[in-house]
């Protein structure tokens, strides 16, 4: 389990392009996949009736489970033949968001590779979707992509660490580290001391110049770190086209150490 990449799928295409970057990841740690989808009862969208007629039928329920197992069995055999990485299945029941991070956490998943849009989310954006509140409840670190940031290269090249300089927002950098190592990448960190006006548009340019493969950062489970709260940190979501590795730290300090003579650094 501490290899295990845990994958939500939901049907949809876009979600089903996260595996490709999930099974390179685990190829390399000579890890695992753990494909996982959540099914929510009819009876949560539907009221109960007291008519003679029971709606929704539990007998469609089942159905859509048994229909469900039978594709994520069938899938998870092609992944497993394409890749040449272990993979196992499983379909949950319930809440999309509450699953998925007891999934996480049960198998103490080494990390969730997921896409930003879903059945619960509209693309190119995460608030009030279900990988944003994941993000914000999960204690495993999660690669998040767009539906551009997914069509890039799954062979990571270098990882750009951002960091406000406190521990919290420095949490991330382990989990950074270990998926910069399996592919032999560059690890570069980006600091900003004083958040000029629009710190979002400053770290685009630093995105652009330096073109990382991944981004990591930490967030307090409300928002991104103090320098990428509100819409800044919903921008960031939006805007940035390549890979997001995404960690809530549970137990480090957000107040800020001495900062660092320059605003931005970089180390190999």
């Amino acid at each position: 389990m501490p290899n295990e990449i845990l994958v939500p799928l939901d049907g949809s295409r876009l979600a089903d392009e996260a595996v490709a970057h999930a099974a390179e990841i685990a190829r390399r740690i000579d890890g695992s996949l753990r494909l996982v989808r959540v099914l929510t009862p009819l009876s949560a969208f539907i009221p109960s009736s007291d008519s003679a007629i029971s709606i929704p039928d539990p007998v469609i329920d089942e159905q859509i489970r048994s229909d469900t197992e039978r594709w994520l069995e069938e899938r998870a055999r092609a992944v497993g033949a394409l890749n040449d990485v272990p993979v196992s299945w499983e379909v949950r029941v319930g809440s999309p968001e509450v699953q998925l991070v007891l999934a996480s956490q049960e198998r103490r998943t080494r990390l969730v590779v997921c896409t930003t849009r879903g059945a619960g989310g509209t693309a190119m954006r995460l608030l009030g979707s279900v990988t944003d509140n994941v993000v914000r409840h999960a204690n495993r670190p999660m690669l998040v992509m767009t539906p551009l940031a997914v069509k890039r290269d799954v062979h990571l090249k270098s990882v750009l660490i951002l960091t406000d300089g406190s521990e919290a927002s420095g949490a991330v950098a382990p989990h950074a580290e270990w998926l910069a190592a399996a592919f032999g990448a560059r690890v570069d960190c980006m600091q900003l001391i004083h958040p000029p006006e629009k710190p979002s548009a400053a770290i685009r340019r630093y995105i652009k110049v330096t073109n990382p493969d991944v981004v990591a950062l930490s967030t307090h489970g409300r928002g991104l770190t103090r320098l990428y709260t509100g819409s800044v940190a919903d921008e960031l979501m939006r805007t940035v086209d390549r890979p997001l590795l995404v960690f809530r730290p549970t137990e480090a300090s957000w107040r800020n150490a001495a900062a660092p003579a320059a605003n931005s650094s970089s180390a190999t």
